[in-house]
């Protein structure tokens, strides 16, 4: 009976240091953007958007794949890169 309760904490134990947590990232984001492990964002906010917006759904209703997005007042010039707004 001990082993069975000394197998069965075991268990237990590797079960809950095998879940992930929020806080890991297992994406390396570069800078200026941030990791979401539940992403909302249908498309890339872009430089080009601020002269000519695009069609395109700004949330969705499911999560996409973790990602790694710009940052609040960054958008993406033609490189990909994250820069400031005002540098586009």
């Amino acid at each position: 009976m001990t082993n069975v309760f000394v197998f069965a904490t075991v268990l237990l134990v590797s079960f809950v240091v095998a879940i992930p947590t929020d806080e890991e990232t297992p994406l390396s984001c570069p800078d200026n953007e941030k990791y979401y492990k539940c992403s909302l964002e249908v498309c890339y906010k872009k430089c080009e958007h601020l002269k000519k917006p695009t069609p395109c759904p700004s949330i969705s209703s499911d999560c996409f794949l973790p990602s790694c997005e710009c940052k609040n007042d960054y958008l993406r010039n033609s490189d990909g890169v994250c820069v400031p707004y005002l540098e586009c």
